[in-house]
């Protein structure tokens, strides 16, 4: 049971992760593969799309983050898409090379790719939304508004 609580969050973000990454290939061989749209386009539309899907069930089912107001919803928003912004650089340049460096199947490669980018976007995730981590940002500002108060004593 101790197990199921630990790893209770990853589990759910590899779920949700994969059917994130169902979509992401789907448009990506949609995109590129019947509507010839270039590559890294293609690549880039998908990414966009999954993304807002995943953006919600991370949110949501993952890390249980409450849609409190609009401006956490937009503050969260803007975290989740830089951090995702570093995953969609890396994806496009492994897309691109890879497809031009192997004689595999687009496909394949974009699976291959969904699997390094979901590690790293499990992990950029967490540091979002995980209420744990957003209590030790919290601590970290209280703490220099109290330093800033004593210094103006």
């Amino acid at each position: 049971m101790n197990f199921l609580k630990k790893y209770r969050n990853f589990g759910v973000y590899c779920f949700f992760g994969f059917l994130a990454s169902l979509l992401n290939i789907g448009i990506f061989d949609l995109s590129h593969n019947y509507f010839h749209i270039t590559l890294w386009v293609a690549n880039t539309i998908a990414w966009f799309i999954s993304n807002f899907f995943s953006f919600f069930v991370t949110k949501l089912y993952v890390f249980k983050s409450e849609m409190e107001n609009l401006k956490k919803l937009f503050k969260e928003g803007l975290f989740f898409l830089v951090s995702r912004i570093f995953s969609l650089i890396f994806d496009d340049i492994f897309m691109v090379v890879a497809v031009f460096i192997f004689p595999w199947n687009n496909l394949i490669i974009k699976a291959i790719d969904q699997l390094i980018v979901g590690l790293f976007n499990y992990f950029s995730s967490k540091l979002i939304f995980n209420y744990q981590n957003r209590h030790l940002i919290e601590r970290i500002k209280n703490l220099k508004e109290r330093r800033k108060s004593r210094n103006e004593i």
